[in-house]
């Protein structure tokens, strides 16, 4: 799909919630790298998609003077690859932007499930990789809004076991070879930018639900020599109980003595 185009779609969506809100879109010089759309108000929001990361991010900033102060802060990043995403997946973004900016409550609703990551952690979470998951099961977008409306944190791991998993499963078992060879470049991406329980998600929820071991295979085509092998490692964990480490009683100083 042309990045353009793609691009155009997302902004065109995200543009329904905040040109009537009275922002205005600003014009932005063309570059090589990146494609920027930018739009001012009470505050300025700009949209950009890196070529190099294959990220497209929604961030904001304050307005000093009629110009944005430049301290951007991140509200929202979606991986785009023009060579395996299409129409879907840019109005998946663009409507998960627009949400993010719809309305004060939504807004802080938002920010609190985007906490920020520690240095070094992936900016990939399971709520991100939920919303990817919209793209092939879109009664997931209503199931995600339950969640996040009705739980103080957005339950990662659960809502995947319990809602993602067993569609995925079945998603899996029909899946040509086109269909897989997408579903592992994403799932490489988002395992590469993961945080750790995006990670746990896609090796022992996802990628240990699939039964065929040659579209296990197929579904790590993508990933690099590293992770396949944390994803193989995975599997042979399927069915086995893994118990918590037990702490070893230190001898005390009186036992010592005594003897």
């Amino acid at each position: 799909m042309d990045m353009n185009n793609a691009f155009e779609i997302i902004t065109e969506k995200f543009e329904e919630a905040i040109l009537s809100e009275g922002f205005k879109k600003e014009n932005v010089a063309a570059s090589d790298t990146e494609l920027t759309s930018l739009y001012m108000g009470e505050i300025a929001y700009s949209i950009v998609y890196t070529y190099l990361t294959r990220r497209v991010v929604l961030r904001s900033c304050a307005v000093n003077d009629g110009e944005p102060d430049n301290k951007w802060k991140t509200l929202a990043t979606w991986l785009f690859d023009p060579e395996t995403d299409g129409n879907r997946e840019a109005e998946s973004i663009g409507n998960d932007f627009a949400e993010t900016v719809r309305g004060p409550k939504q807004t802080a609703a938002v920010q609190k499930q985007r906490k920020r990551k520690k240095e070094g952690e992936g900016n990939v979470d399971p709520l991100f990789l939920a919303n990817r998951m919209v793209t092939y099961f879109p009664e997931l977008k209503d199931e995600i809004a339950y969640e996040m409306a009705h739980y103080e944190q957005f339950r990662g791991v659960t809502f995947a076991e319990e809602k993602i998993v067993p569609r995925f499963k079945e998603l899996i078992k029909k899946a040509d070879r086109t269909r897989m060879e997408k579903l592992s470049a994403g799932l490489a991406a988002m395992y590469v930018s993961g945080d750790l329980d995006t990670k746990g998600i896609i090796t022992y929820d996802l990628l240990n639900s699939v039964e065929s071991q040659e579209k296990f295979n197929q579904l790590i085509a993508s990933f690099s020599e590293a992770d396949k092998k944390v994803a193989v490692a995975a599997r042979k964990l399927i069915g086995k109980k893994i118990k918590p480490e037990k702490l070893k009683k230190s001898r005390s100083y009186t036992a010592d003595a005594l003897e």
